[in-house]
């Protein structure tokens, strides 16, 4: 993509919230990262019952995503408002967090996250949506992309630093949340600009909620796009645990120290995202979507092949960790912005945050099953550690036959006016 491109898809609008997504990434980006290797490697839980407090998020993400697509596409509410109860949701966690010792706190600030990612992504991606045309899309919500990289980037780089500061009580770790869950409150009190207005005959909300949920294209979508999310949380709650306690190697005791998975995971995984994001999107933008979503589940697959072959070889093992993060960062960035971009083609524009609550049910399933699964696959032995990762390659074939048929549906769904 051009410079000029580039500023032409991000106007202040998309500028603001890409400046949001960045600070609250960070926040988000810290706590996924270490809450599983601080409660179970210095608190002492399973890394079963760390999955399973982590999957719970899910459960309350879900009334976040329907509340916050009513709120979102409600006149007395809107956007902005949505987005500042993100963020106080957010600083929140980021107090119980603080102070959490046992497990039950650790639900509580589980569930409080919960309500605050719904809140979040269904108002900041119905936003972006009304800031842009739809031939931008794509192109928008890849500087997104590159404002979600950068800030995971930096808060995993920055709890690794903060977390060597304060080794001794290691939960202040996560008033650096506190601080970027308030700095994105300020910044959408002050900055952003609301410009949605509801249509004078506007469905209502549950009217809505029923149109997306009876597309059926939509749905089968959302059902391919469930490996997806779930691809992306083994990647950042699974992960960093298996490269410290399963990582091949000639000490007698496997694993990696959490400062070298931190710098794997930034510049491999992350640092490659945020580099590749903005001209592979516009390297793609000419192929037909449905072939863009299929390569990056290829790419999907290879990469969990390579972190089996990561785990299990002692020689050369740093070298195959660097190319499935390389590999997985280039999925992700192959896939996401076609992904939402796809979706927003099928809303109409007086229901995008229904139809964004909707599409959203796919990252809240994706990250109740890959935090619980990936938690009790850290708990079984090595060798059931490594090949579960092959297992997850093996899956990609199912989400690539559902991508068909669903771009099956789609199409007939678009010749249909054209025939009448």
């Amino acid at each position: 993509m051009s410079v000029s491109s580039i500023f032409h898809v991000a106007n202040r609008q998309v500028s603001v919230q890409a400046g949001g997504r960045f600070l609250i990434q960070v926040a988000y980006g810290l706590i996924n990262f270490y809450i599983p290797i601080l409660f179970v490697n210095q608190m002492g839980l399973s890394a079963t019952s760390v999955g399973f407090a982590l999957s719970l998020c899910a459960v309350t993400e879900v009334g976040g995503h329907f509340l916050g697509g009513t709120l979102t596409d409600a006149a007395r509410f809107g956007r902005r408002t949505v987005l500042s109860l993100a963020a106080v949701s957010g600083m929140v966690v980021s107090g119980i967090l603080m102070v959490a010792h046992n497990l039950g706190l650790l639900i509580v600030a589980s569930l409080v996250l919960g309500i605050s990612l719904g809140f979040y992504w269904t108002a900041s991606s119905a936003a972006v949506m009304d800031a842009t045309a739809p031939e931008d899309r794509s192109q928008a919500f890849a500087v997104m992309g590159v404002s979600e990289y950068i800030g995971v980037g930096l808060g995993v780089l920055g709890g690794s630093a903060l977390l060597a500061i304060v080794k001794q009580t290691p939960q202040l770790l996560f008033l650096g949340c506190g601080v970027m869950f308030l700095a994105f409150l300020l910044l959408m009190q002050g900055a952003m600009k609301d410009d949605y207005q509801p249509e004078l005959k506007q469905e209502t909300s549950t009217q809505g909620f029923i149109s997306a949920l009876k597309d059926k294209a939509l749905l089968v979508f959302l059902l391919a796009n469930i490996f997806f999310t779930t691809y992306v949380a083994l990647v950042t709650s699974t992960i960093p645990l298996y490269f410290t306690n399963f990582m091949a190697g000639s000490d007698p005791i496997p694993g990696v120290s959490v400062g070298s998975t931190a710098n794997l995971f930034t510049w491999c995984y992350i640092g490659v995202g945020a580099v590749l994001q903005l001209p592979t999107t516009s390297f793609l933008k000419p192929f037909r979507r449905i072939f863009v979503l299929m390569g990056g589940m290829v790419l999907w697959g290879a990469g969990f092949a390579l972190l089996w072959a990561a785990g299990t070889f002692a020689e050369a093992q740093f070298i195959w960790a660097i190319v499935a993060l390389c590999l997985l960062s280039l999925a992700s960035v192959a896939y996401k912005p076609f992904f939402v971009a796809t979706v927003s083609d099928l809303a109409p524009s007086s229901l995008r945050g229904a139809y964004v609550a909707v599409s959203s049910q796919c990252w809240t399933v994706g990250y109740f099953i890959g935090p619980l699964l990936g938690g009790w696959a850290m708990d079984q032995s090595p060798v059931v550690a490594h090949r579960f990762w092959l297992g997850v390659a093996a899956s990609v074939a199912v989400c690539i036959v559902l991508l068909w048929i669903f771009e099956t549906l789609h199409t007939q769904v678009s010749i249909q006016p054209s025939e009448s």
